[in-house]
């Protein structure tokens, strides 16, 4: 090893050596525990017995548990339709030239600059069945004549109930701003040489987006997805805020049901196997990922 090579060895072993024992080792311990009977409540000895897969056996046929994955992937794949379809029609308006323009593009990234904890408290405030500042101007404008609740309404459509919409609702107002970033990169790489030899060929709008647009995007929308998904799976800070998981259980998700299975009821056993159906959720969509990757590459 030249003394280059280890120069940058010794520059990330801080970094390898923090992901390893903030990530690697308590992925492994959980994945451990996922195994074994874990109930705090219920131990005395301080000794854990192997159970194999009988802690994956037993939440999966807790109903609660299943309305739960049910209800992360109706989150997830709704939030990101929705936040995706935005983000394609306001990446295109900043990319263009306009005035006023900067003043757009600060209003559709200051989100951002919110963190999800600061975001899910503000907009608890704005959904509020007594306080909300909707609930009067529909009022006020005669389109409703009690108080909606936003984030306690228990009647379901469905899947969907009025919590979990509004929810969603809140995830795509603050996961705009990173999706814009993403695709006004995208937009921005593409050679205005193609749109100019489509605009002589008599090719309109839809048509550019649908044969120009989109194929030069593929790259940044794949990458795109699959990290929205992962994070999809594995969020929690709005819904567990917001609403704990509630009304009845409508606007629970995996990572807040892991979390009340530990911090409240002490079941580390079925928490650890709950987060074990979370690490295989986000595992098939990185390897859907590495397979669109391999099979682009191929091409």
């Amino acid at each position: 090893m030249n003394e280059k090579n280890f120069f940058c060895y010794v520059m990330v072993a801080p970094a390898l050596l923090m992901t390893t024992v903030l990530g690697i080792w308590p992925l492994f311990r959980t994945m451990a525990i996922s195994f074994q009977e874990y109930d705090l409540l219920a131990r005395r000895d301080g000794t854990t017995n192997w159970v194999g897969f009988e802690n994956y056996r037993d939440i999966l046929g807790d109903p609660r548990f299943v309305q739960t994955i049910y209800q992360t992937v109706i989150f997830t794949v709704v939030a990101i339709a929705i936040v995706v379809t935005i983000s394609l029609f306001l990446s295109h308006v900043i990319n263009a030239k306009f005035r006023g323009r900067a003043v757009l593009r600060t209003l559709i990234f200051a989100p951002w600059f919110v963190p999800p904890v600061v975001a899910a408290a503000i907009w608890m405030w704005f959904l509020n069945a007594n306080t909300s500042p909707i609930n009067a101007l529909l009022m006020e404008w005669g389109w409703i004549n009690r108080n909606i609740r936003f984030l306690t309404e228990t009647d379901t459509v469905g899947p969907f109930s009025l919590p979990m919409m509004s929810i969603i609702a809140v995830r795509v107002w603050n996961g705009i701003p990173f999706v814009v970033i993403f695709l006004l990169a995208g937009l921005q790489s593409i050679d205005k040489s193609q749109y100019e030899a489509a605009e002589i060929d008599g090719a309109g709008i839809w048509s550019k987006f649908w044969h120009i647009t989109l194929p030069s995007l593929r790259p940044v929308l794949l990458i795109l997805l699959a990290l929205l998904f992962m994070g999809g799976f594995g969020h929690f800070e709005m819904n567990y805020i917001m609403t704990g998981g509630g009304p009845r259980n409508l606007t629970n998700v995996l990572a807040v049901w892991t979390y009340q299975e530990s911090f409240q009821f002490l079941r580390y056993d079925r928490s650890a196997a709950a987060s074990g159906i979370i690490l295989m959720m986000t595992s098939v969509v990185a390897i859907f990922y590495l397979w669109a990757q391999t099979r682009g590459l191929k091409r």
